[in-house]
């Protein structure tokens, strides 16, 4: 017989639980046994021969054997027959101690690192789950859950008290560190990827329009500059070279358009090389970004808390949007995610060992909760009603101890008496 799980020891009792009624059925079963007996031992004392002396023999000693494992059965529980006999109703009397005992054996030996640990691999928890989670239906269900839960999540959040949180913490890092290497690697990495391309095209572009609508707004600017430079210069540049100057201007940025190889877009790559390795090895050029990464969080705090609140709420418009991109985007990566658990044997390896380490640090963190969760549930429950619940719960199977305490009684009595016969 399997023993009721713990649970079913700590859950209060539903109107509709017939373990009160299976209980009382097995005390009838094991008292008929012990009826069946006594009538037995009744029924030898009128008869005579050697048949009689065996059955009498097995019936008394079935008798002992049965009211025996009665009382210590009982004396679990209650006091046998009301007497209040030395050592007995120990659960009443002991409740609290054993609810204590319960929880340090449950801790010590089963809710432990290594004991978790081994069962979260040999379950296979991470490549069923991974499975579980590939399917399509459950990626784009769990997708949606954590969609709704994250728009909740953040419509419950204070702009202002999120927008000065991460002014804070970008000064705390500002101080901590300096942010010119990060920059120059990143510089450096567009640079190497050509990411800066697009951004070269659409300097040039504008660059070449607004020199084509503001030409004669910049001709007598470029005339001026040029009389400064001496008499000389100003002697030699006419006003049909300014204007053939600003015209080779435009003719050159519509060259770097259509050129992705021009020299005037390596010239800007190498200097964004040099600089990127500035940043990273200068410390002159780190300390005047960092000055101005600095001056930037301090006099535009506004316009950052507006990007911040912006983001937010683009944020919760995205979530907000089942069929939108982002729950999308969320939906197939856990669709890759448990394919890789399920599928590939150096992630499915990462993540049980990953999944190990948190559960340890629970366990080591929070396994003895589960034995103080034990010690108050018993302890509000009244004496009488925790050995009520207990014997509801493990009670139906120990009342094989007493029918197997007849049986074998009966079987000791005939063994003792063969041994009689056979001496005599």
């Amino acid at each position: 017989m399997t023993t009721p799980p713990l649970q079913a020891v700590l859950q209060p009792l539903r109107p509709d639980d017939d373990s009160a009624e299976r209980l009382r059925a097995m005390k009838r079963l094991a008292g008929a046994c012990l009826l069946v007996a006594a009538a037995l031992f009744l029924l030898s004392l009128r008869l005579d021969g050697t048949a009689a002396g065996f059955l009498q023999a097995g019936a008394e000693a079935a008798m002992v054997g049965g009211l025996a494992d009665w009382f210590a059965v009982t004396a679990l529980f209650r006091h046998p027959l009301g007497l209040r006999i030395p050592h007995t109703a120990l659960v009443p009397r002991k409740k609290d101690e054993l609810a204590t005992k319960l929880g340090e054996f449950v801790t010590g030996n089963f809710l432990t690192r290594q004991v978790v640990a081994e069962q979260v691999v040999e379950a296979g928890l991470v490549p069923a789950l991974g499975r579980w989670i590939a399917d399509p239906a459950n990626s784009a269900r769990l997708s949606t859950e954590a969609a709704t839960a994250g728009a909740t999540l953040l419509a419950a959040v204070d702009d202002d008290s999120v927008t000065a949180y991460v002014l804070e913490l970008l000064r705390r890092d500002q101080d901590r560190r300096s942010y010119a290497p990060v920059l120059g690697r990143l510089l450096e990495r567009a640079v190497q990827s050509q990411t800066q391309r697009p951004l070269v095209d659409l300097l040039a572009g504008r660059a070449r329009d607004y020199l084509v609508r503001h030409r004669e707004e910049l001709r007598p600017v470029l005339r001026e500059f040029v009389d400064r430079q001496g008499l000389l210069v100003s002697l030699f540049t006419t006003d049909r070279r300014v204007r053939e100057a600003l015209d080779a201007a435009v003719a050159l940025l519509v060259q770097v358009e259509a050129d992705k190889g021009h020299p005037l877009r390596r010239w800007v790559d190498g200097l964004l090389r040099d600089y990127a390795q500035d940043l990273q090895t200068n410390p002159l050029t780190a300390s005047r970004v960092d000055l101005l990464t600095r001056r930037l969080l301090e006099d535009q705090q506004a316009v950052l808390g507006e990007l911040v609140r912006d983001g937010l709420e683009s944020v919760r418009e995205s979530l907000r949007d089942p069929a939108g991109a982002l729950p999308a985007r969320i939906a197939a990566l856990l669709a890759d995610v448990g394919r890789r658990m399920s599928d590939d044997p150096d992630f499915r390896s990462r993540t049980e060992h990953t999944l190990q380490g948190a559960v340890g640090f629970l366990v080591d963190r929070y396994g003895g909760e589960l034995t103080e969760l034990i010690r108050r549930q018993v302890a509000r429950w009244e004496a009488d009603d925790a050995s009520r619940r207990i014997e509801l719960a493990v009670g139906r199977d120990l009342q094989f101890i007493r029918i197997n305490g007849t049986a074998v009684g009966a079987l000791a009595g005939l063994a003792i008496h063969a041994l009689q016969v056979l001496l005599d």
